[in-house]
């Protein structure tokens, strides 16, 4: 039997466009207006009812537990089942961030002070020396690592970034001022009133630190001296001393570290005395290593570049803002 002749390629080629468009005919076929059918195979157990249930619930109560939420849905399904959802929905739960607590009446006086000084400029501001006082613990403040490396490989690449010695540590508080006008003290530490009941630092402490530092510090016209209401600054000699060495105090709401760019200084400086000396957490916890603490501490604070203080400075009419549009209450700051 004589053998047959094979098709050509162009042939081939134009049995396989036929073949696609048949194809693809076919399938519109099965379409109804345009939607493809439903598929085959179990559907859903939670229904479009069921998601809106959740998201209210979500709304309502934006710390519901995922346990709560089934809950919601008559355990129809499992947790994995609600996170699978949440997730198409681009949800997910955020660690909540710790604020101080605030009353009402602490968030009108804060939203008081932001009205009263909502017309300073960038200039104004930068004549505020803004102070606070800072405990400085070994192993506080160590920036988090990153790596490329998987977490599950980490441990046999040494990658894993050691956790910091728990238990008592040592730690020295410190004192420190700074100004817009990128005027700064040193880093200065505090010691104990020897003769308190609990030798810890008390008015008379701070009355003997003001003394010393602020008729330097706060000497040009129109210099604003800002600090908190903690116990040891609102003590009797040191509104005293404040009055006599003719100092303007800036009044200051409750609860509002928010409002304090020093804040932001300290924890760049517990960053930088770990740049400065990485070795520091895992030295014995001892008098040695708190001189070296200390010593580093003050030596990070020096080496923080001065354009930081004009900077955060410069942050304080968007911190006002920030309190006028919160009504008083919490801050992105």
């Amino acid at each position: 039997m004589p053998a047959r002749s094979e098709l050509t390629p162009a042939l081939r080629e134009r049995i396989c466009e036929l073949h696609s468009a048949v194809h693809w005919g076919y399938k519109q076929h099965e379409r109804r207006a345009g939607v493809t059918k439903p598929r085959s195979g179990r559907p859903k157990k939670l229904d479009a009812t069921d998601k809106v249930r959740l998201l209210d619930a979500i709304s309502n109560n934006p710390r519901i537990t995922h346990e709560d939420l089934l809950t919601e849905v008559s355990h129809k399904v499992k947790i994995d089942s609600i996170r699978r959802l949440l997730n198409a929905e681009n949800l997910r739960k955020w660690r909540c961030s710790w604020r101080p607590y605030l009353t009402e009446e602490a968030a009108l006086k804060r939203l008081r002070w932001a009205f009263r000084y909502r017309h300073f400029t960038p200039e104004d501001w930068a004549r505020v020396f803004w102070s606070d006082e800072c405990t400085v613990e070994r192993g506080i403040g160590v920036r988090r690592e990153w790596t490329f490396v998987r977490p599950r490989d980490q441990p046999k690449e040494g990658q894993c970034q050691g956790l910091p010695h728990r238990g008592k540590q040592v730690k020295q508080m410190f004192w420190a001022a700074f100004s817009g006008a990128m005027r700064r003290t040193g880093l200065i530490p505090l010691f104990g009133n020897p003769d308190a009941e609990r030798t810890g630092i008390t008015g008379f402490v701070i009355e003997e630190l003001y003394r010393r530092i602020l008729p330097t510090l706060v000497s040009n016209e129109g210099a604003i001296f800002q600090h908190d209401n903690a116990p040891t600054h609102t003590a009797y000699v040191v509104r005293d001393a404040l009055r006599e060495m003719n100092i303007e105090v800036m009044e200051w709401p409750p609860y509002s570290p928010d409002l304090n760019p020093i804040e932001n200084l300290w924890a760049l400086l517990k960053a930088k005395i770990y740049e400065l000396r990485p070795d520091l957490i895992h030295m014995r916890n001892n008098d040695t290593t708190k001189e070296i603490l200390v010593a580093t501490a003050q030596q990070a604070w020096d080496e923080l570049d001065l354009d930081h203080l004009k900077h955060l400075s410069e942050t304080m009419p968007n911190r006002v803002e920030a309190i006028i549009e919160s009504q008083g209450w919490y801050t992105p700051y």
